[in-house]
């Protein structure tokens, strides 16, 4: 079975692109758990909420590349938190099944308290 340090040594050198400074040196990676099924999930964040989301989605499918490629991982999940667009960009790295399991997975939803639809476009205007 993989560890949780094997997991960390394969995504250690794993660069920012807008900062060219690796994930690791960044202190990005907040959990790495690995189940006896082989299934490893990898929480990080981004250096701020509003981290450009190409840079995020790069980030996030680089390490599930490098996690995916050790040796007894049947499954990765990796899920960016805090960040404006994160179940967006969650959803595109793991999947359209992709549910968050608790709220700081499911991101901060702008606009005002209760309005959802407003918090929607404002979230598309973003991404498109």
């Amino acid at each position: 079975m993989v560890t949780e340090e094997e997991v960390l040594k394969s995504i250690e050198d794993v660069v920012d692109p807008e900062t060219q400074i690796t994930i690791s040196e960044m202190q990005l990676v907040d959990e790495v758990k690995v189940s006896d099924d082989g299934a490893v999930k990898v929480k990080m964040h981004m250096t701020t909420p509003l981290c450009p989301a190409q840079y995020a989605y790069s980030i996030a499918l680089d390490v599930k590349d490098r996690v995916s490629a050790l040796k007894d991982v049947k499954r990765v999940t990796v899920v960016i938190t805090n960040h404006y667009l994160s179940p967006e960009i969650n959803q595109a790295v793991n999947g359209p099944d992709w549910k968050p399991e608790s709220p700081d997975e499911a991101g901060p939803v702008p606009g005002e308290e209760g309005d959802q639809e407003g918090s929607d476009q404002q979230r598309k205007r973003i991404i498109f």
